[in-house]
C-alpha cells in the first residue's frame, strides 16, 4: 500500500530518484511523487521546465506539517486543562483512592503529551530533512541548467544573469567592465581532419586552459559552437588585452594532444569596454563586431571595438 502521509510520499520519491540516479528536475520529482502516492500519471505531457509538480509536493508537505503542529497545539491545550483540573481536584481530595486515581490521570495525560510531542518531532524532522534535500537538489539542478553540458563553461542562460548583474554593478559603482568574444580559428577544419570527437576535446581543452588563466571573479560562457564570451569585471581594455595575451601563450604552450599528435590551434578575439548608459546586449554586440574584424584581419589576433 502506497504511503499516505505527504512527508512519507516525498521521502519515498526522493529515495527512488536517488536509487535510479535520475536528474533532480521538477518533472522527475512530480513523476515519482505521483508514483509513490499511487496517483495516476496525467495524460497531458508535462513541461520539463514547469515547477508545478514540485511546488505541489512542497505545498502538501508543509500543509501536513502545519496541520500536525496545529493539531498538536490543540491537543496539548486540552491535555493541559485536564492536568490543571486534576491538580485542583487533588488539592481537595481527602481519600487515598481518589488521590491515586487523580495521580493516574495526571501521569497518563503527561505520557500522552510526551508521545504526541515526540511523534510530531519525528514527523517535523523528516519534513525538514526532505525539504533540505529538495533545496540541495534544486540548487544543483539550477547550477546544471546554467552549465554547458560539453565544456562545463556557463551557458547562454547563465550569461543573461551574470552580464546584467555585472553591468548594473559597474554602472552603480563607476568601475570598469570589459568583455571578450573569442572564436577558435578554422574549427571546421579540425572537425573535418580529425573528427568531431577531436573538436569536442578541443573545446573542453580551451575551457580548462581559459579557466586556469581567468580570475575567480571572471566568467567564461560558451556563446555558441566554438565561440566563447569572457566577462571581466573591474577590468579596462589594457587589462583585458593582457588576459588575452596570457591565454594565447598558455594555448600555444599546451596544444591538445589527440591520437598521439598535438593539434596546434589559434583563436581570434574582440574586446569591448562598457560605455556609460550601455546595456549588456549592446556591449556583447560590439565585442562580436570586433571579433569579426579580427577574423577579416587574418585571424590569430585581438581587435578592440570602437567607442
Amino acid at each position: 500500500m502506497p504511503p499516505q502521509n505527504p512527508t512519507d510520499i516525498a521521502r519515498a520519491a526522493l529515495h527512488q530518484l536517488t536509487e535510479e540516479g535520475l536528474p533532480p528536475t521538477p518533472e522527475n520529482y512530480g513523476k515519482y511523487y505521483r508514483k509513490a502516492s499511487g496517483e495516476a500519471e496525467p495524460q497531458a505531457k508535462i513541461d520539463p521546465n514547469a515547477c508545478g509538480p514540485l511546488l505541489a509536493m512542497i505545498r502538501d508537505m508543509l500543509g501536513e506539517a502545519s496541520e500536525r503542529t496545529g493539531s498538536l497545539a490543540s491537543d496539548i491545550l486540552s491535555q493541559n486543562r485536564t492536568i490543571k483540573s486534576s491538580i485542583d481536584d487533588l488539592s481537595q481530595a481527602q481519600e487515598k483512592q481518589r488521590m491515586l486515581q487523580l495521580l493516574g490521570t495526571i501521569l497518563t495525560t503527561t505520557t500522552s503529551i510526551h508521545t504526541s510531542v515526540e511523534d510530531a518531532h519525528l514527523d517535523l524532522t523528516a519534513t525538514k530533512l526532505a525539504l533540505e534535500h529538495i533545496k540541495s537538489e534544486l540548487q544543483e539542478s539550477r547550477h546544471l541548467m546554467q552549465e554547458d553540458w560539453l565544456t562545463g563553461a556557463q551557458n547562454r542562460r547563465a550569461m543573461d544573469m551574470v552580464l546584467s548583474k555585472e553591468v548594473a554593478r559597474a554602472q552603480r559603482s563607476a568601475t570598469k567592465l570589459t568583455v571578450s568574444m573569442l572564436d577558435l580559428d578554422h574549427f571546421k577544419r579540425i572537425n573535418d581532419e580529425f573528427g568531431h570527437d577531436a573538436g569536442d576535446k578541443l573545446l573542453q581543452h580551451l575551457t580548462l586552459i581559459t579557466k586556469a588563466v581567468l580570475r575567480e571573479a571572471d566568467c567564461l560562457i560558451r556563446y555558441g559552437g566554438e565561440e566563447f564570451l569572457i566577462i571581466l569585471p573591474e577590468t579596462d581594455i589594457n587589462g583585458a588585452q593582457f588576459v588575452m595575451d596570457r591565454l594565447k601563450q598558455a594555448f600555444q604552450k599546451t596544444p591538445l594532444a589527440y591520437g598521439g599528435k598535438p593539434i596546434p590551434v589559434t583563436f581570434s578575439a574582440g574586446l569591448a569596454r562598457l560605455m556609460p548608459d550601455e546595456n549588456g546586449h549592446a556591449l556583447v554586440m560590439r565585442a562580436d563586431a570586433a571579433l569579426y574584424e579580427a577574423k577579416h584581419a587574418g585571424r590569430n589576433c585581438v581587435k578592440i571595438a570602437g567607442e
